[in-house]
Parts: C-alpha cells; sequence; structure tokens
C-alpha cells in the first residue's frame, strides 16, 4: 500500500493506516474491501449500520482526493450507501464527511430511519449559531463557481 505524506500527518502516525488497529479504536467490523477502498461496520451506538468508508492509501482530506480514489468514489460511495440502506432497510444513508479528528478521509454512512436518532438538516449546525446574510451566501457561490472556472 502506498501512502501520500504529504498533507497531514505522517501515514505511520495515523490510526486508519493501521486498519486492524482502527477496527479496534472505533469497534467496527471490516465487511468489503477493495484496492482502493475499504468498508467497516460501527458495532456500537445508536444507530445500527453506521459504517466507515475510507481509501486504503493514506488521504487526508477530501481536497487532497487524486488519483485513482478520486476516480472510483463514486460507483464505490452508491454501492456502499445502496449496500446499507438495503442492509438496514433504512429510508436513506447520510454522508457526512468531517475531518477534524481523524485526518484520513472517510465518509460517515449514517442509515436513517424515520423516527429514528438521526437528524438530518438543520440539526446538524450548532444550536443558536445566526444566520449569515444572503449576501455572504451569494459570494460564496460566486467565488466556486469562479474557482471551478464558471
Amino acid at each position: 500500500m502506498t501512502h501520500d505524506d504529504s498533507a497531514g500527518p505522517p501515514a505511520e502516525e495515523c490510526l486508519l493506516c493501521r486498519p486492524a488497529e482502527a477496527d479496534g479504536f472505533f469497534e467496527r467490523r471490516r465487511v468489503w474491501e477493495d484496492e482502493h477502498w475499504r468498508l467497516s461496520v460501527v458495532l456500537r451506538g445508536a444507530v445500527a449500520g453506521f459504517a466507515h468508508l475510507e481509501p486504503r492509501r493514506h488521504i487526508p482530506y477530501i481536497t487532497d482526493l487524486a488519483g485513482p480514489e478520486a476516480a472510483t468514489l463514486g460507483p464505490v460511495l452508491a454501492r456502499a450507501t445502496a449496500a446499507v440502506r438495503e442492509a438496514t432497510g433504512a429510508d436513506k444513508v447520510y454522508v457526512y464527511v468531517f475531518g477534524d479528528r481523524v485526518p484520513h478521509l472517510h465518509f460517515n454512512l449514517a442509515p436513517s430511519h424515520p423516527g429514528g436518532p438521526l437528524v438530518g438538516g438543520a440539526g446538524q449546525v450548532r444550536a443558536g449559531a445566526p444566520q449569515l446574510d444572503r449576501g455572504v451566501h451569494e459570494a460564496a457561490a460566486a467565488s466556486v463557481r469562479r474557482v471551478l472556472g464558471g
């Protein structure tokens, strides 16, 4: 397995680059992998079927995604979320990407059921956070368009 140490901590310091150790730490079971990706299901918590999809190669953040992982992400993510949805009987599967605690790209796949423990939408924002002015949102949208060459 090749590791990219250009961003974030070195791969040898990365828990997710040591999958057996990560499985024990997060109390999860690896259920699938291919040459670029692995999927593990967490065996504790309020959501049955909550899973982690992560690249085998050390890629710190989604902004570092490149190469075969970038080329295969769409089909792999679609396959993994469909499997989690079917296996758990969920209505939908939320996909979360954070990077504050574990600087190795991973997608949190959270199956959601009506009346279940997950709260989507505005529930993801800190209570009491002020609404931003529409102009701030418009500027952000224009900036993204500009960066993409649109």
